[in-house]
């Protein structure tokens, strides 16, 4: 059942060095080490822009089922809608640092991985187990990776081919109701292999305790994922094909209340690194929804509509980054960023007869060119700009175009005392969705509004990072200012509309600190940020921003003695309203989890993971609450001739 199930499905993204955050062909970096800001590696503690990292020990140490969960870790990322699983597919938004919905860019393996329809994020065709590096870029983003990229780019890197053999898993216990995965390399002739499977399946009571009727049931969430990557070449040349397919689905627990989601990625890249590097990626992307709604409060169960939001998005990226000095030393490059992208899409509404109330449909074409020049030194800087040209077709047709400027500097006090300054413009181009698609949450009625126009935004960053050979501490304020804002407007109490409604500004100040050992790592940070409307109408002026928490905090221990690694896991998200009249709260939540886990010589490994261990009650949405307590057991057993994990074999 479980291979019928897994190989019934395919996702796809590519490992580029586009535009985007993906590396040169390579090992993966260290946690030292980041390449969103520019594009190109380089240390994290001497990065002009702000940056956060989470690499693959500590994606695999979390105790979440999902990977934006997981990422209440990463310093920035503003998780209150973090519950993918269960959560309507149109509010899964990017905010980084408080800037507020849609102003934060995805990409996964180099490719815009948001829908291009939407602008959500399908976080159940990304498993932990798949990923194995996420970096986030805080503050100014569009100079580089274009509209959206107000606050930042988040960067995730899934597993690359490597040595023959494999890792197959599975788990169950809580909310897990069996779910399992598999991973396998291999090399046919000069071309390395891999393959990665999962399926997963979740189940919970998620309607909280006001809005319950007598047809509730658990609510059940399934992913099933399956990842194709084929790269060949030899290190100056690298081709590589990926191919992925994901469906997912869930029922909300009501009868005709949840969606379903079937996904289809075709990526090839190719580069070419001598003393000049040269980036090619082309993508394809085909997604097709199915929302059902019922007739909650009135008749809960009772069909009310069904949704279908067919989308497709296709696109070209190129990268061209040459080398300042003359002797080659690294010590700067200047490099031409081209990118395409073209998205279609199509939303109807029918009755449960049948009869059509609602067919709406637009495309929008998307191109930009950036220049960057990135220098090293005791005083480094980047300076660059870019500019995107936005056309869109969407019940009328519109254009918009910016230029996107940034300066970023950094300079060395000391070798382990590192200042930064960054300031930028951007744009947030309205996305399909926003212009023509209208949809229900509960009993509010979320209105579509084809007369938006684009989010232009300011934004500075000061910060300090101090460092030695085995930990960093980092403080950043980053400041974002928002013209011709874009969200939901209260027009009734049962009534929201998109609308540009004034202008916003975000403060936020992070601090974050990581200790790393071979047997023994701490991670923590801290943030607090006050992001509120600051010219609209009366009634919203000094409102703070939808789902942005006012402040959040993580805490993450890890030790290995021997066999045996624990891990300790604290989150806390701060207070946050689910709309702009603050009359929605969804209150603060503190989750507490921990993590067994037990090695034998072999690779085979037994866990034990603790989530949310005080079993705190709270809302990710106004009708979805946060996964409850749960204890989960997961054996991995390796596969083939992969070589056993020696993590902790010198920890005493």
């Amino acid at each position: 059942m479980f291979a019928a199930v897994v190989l019934a499905a395919v996702v796809a993204a590519s490992p580029s060095p586009s535009p985007s955050p993906a590396p040169s062909p390579g090992a993966p970096l260290p946690i030292g080490s980041v390449t969103v800001v520019s594009g190109s590696a380089q240390s994290l503690h001497r990065a002009p822009q702000a940056a956060s990292v989470l690499d693959a020990r500590a994606l695999r140490t979390s105790t979440a089922q999902s990977l934006d969960q997981v990422l209440r870790a990463l310093p920035g990322f503003d998780r209150d809608r973090s519950n993918a699983p269960f959560t309507n597919y149109g509010q899964l938004r990017l905010s980084f640092a408080g800037a507020g919905a849609d102003r934060g860019a995805l990409f996964v393996d180099g490719v815009p991985a948001q829908d291009g329809f939407g602008g959500q994020v399908d976080w159940n065709a990304l498993p932990v187990d798949d990923v194995e590096r996420a970096e986030l870029l805080r503050g100014p983003g569009s100079a580089l990776y274009g509209s959206g990229a107000i606050g930042g780019a988040l960067s995730l890197t899934t597993l690359r081919p490597g040595p023959p053999g494999g890792t197959f898993a599975m788990s169950a216990g809580g909310i897990d109701h069996g779910s399992a995965s598999l991973v396998g390399d291999e090399r046919v002739g000069g071309v390395n292999a891999l393959v990665y499977a999962s399926t997963r399946r979740l189940g919970y009571d998620v309607i909280p305790p006001d809005q319950t009727s007598r047809v509730d049931r658990t609510a059940r969430s399934t992913a099933d994922v399956l990842h194709l990557k084929l790269r060949a070449g030899d290190p100056q040349t690298d081709v590589q094909l990926d191919a992925l397919m994901a469906g997912d689905a869930q029922e909300d627990g009501r009868p005709n209340d949840g969606f379903s989601r079937a996904t289809r990625q075709l990526a090839l890249s190719w580069t070419h690194v001598r003393r000049e590097l040269i980036g090619v990626t082309a993508y394809a992307r085909a997604t097709t929804v199915v929302n059902l709604a019922d007739r909650y409060p009135s008749a809960p169960g009772e069909q009310l509509y069904t949704q279908h939001v067919p989308t497709s998005d296709a696109g070209l990226r190129a990268r061209w980054s040459i080398p300042l000095d003359p002797a080659g030393e690294g010590t700067g490059n200047l490099t031409v960023l081209l990118d395409h992208r073209m998205v279609s899409g199509r939303s109807d509404q029918l009755t449960p007869a049948g009869v059509v109330q609602s067919d709406v449909a637009g495309t929008q074409r998307l191109d930009g060119v950036a220049v960057q020049a990135a220098m090293q030194g005791r005083l480094g800087a980047i300076l660059g700009a870019r500019y995107d040209a936005i056309r869109t077709n969407a019940l009328g047709e519109r254009t918009a175009a910016a230029i996107s400027p940034r300066l970023a500097l950094h300079y060395d006090l000391s070798p382990g005392v590192a200042l930064r300054a960054a300031y930028g413009t951007g744009l947030r181009a309205p996305y399909l969705n926003e212009l023509v698609r209208s949809f229900r949450i509960g009993t509010v009625l979320q209105q579509s509004n084809a007369s938006l126009v684009p989010e232009r935004s300011v934004s500075a960053q000061l910060g300090i990072d101090v460092a030695s050979a085995a930990s960093r501490f980092a403080l950043d304020y980053t400041g974002t200012r928002v013209r011709d804002a874009i969200g939901f407007r209260t027009i009734s109490p049962t009534v929201q509309q998109r609308s540009n409604f004034g202008r916003t500004a975000s403060d936020a100040f992070t601090g974050e600190y990581d200790r790393t050992g071979a047997c023994t790592r701490v991670r923590a940070f801290g943030i607090a940020q006050h992001a509120r409307v600051v010219s609209a109408a009366p009634a919203q002026v000094g409102k703070r921003l939808a789902y942005v928490p006012d402040s959040a905090a993580s805490l993450g221990v890890d030790r290995t003695v021997r066999a045996l690694t624990a891990g300790l896991e604290v989150s806390y998200s701060g207070p946050a309203f689910a709309d702009d009249l603050e009359r929605q709260p969804l209150g603060a939540a503190l989750l507490v989890g921990g993590r067994l886990t037990l090695r034998a010589a072999d690779g085979t490994a037994l866990s034990l993971a603790v989530d949310n261990l005080a079993d705190k009650l709270y809302l990710t949405s106004v009708d979805r609450l946060g996964p409850p307590a749960s204890v989960t057991l997961r054996l991995s057993i390796p596969v083939g001739a992969r070589p056993a994990a020696t993590r902790g074999a010198a920890c005493g």
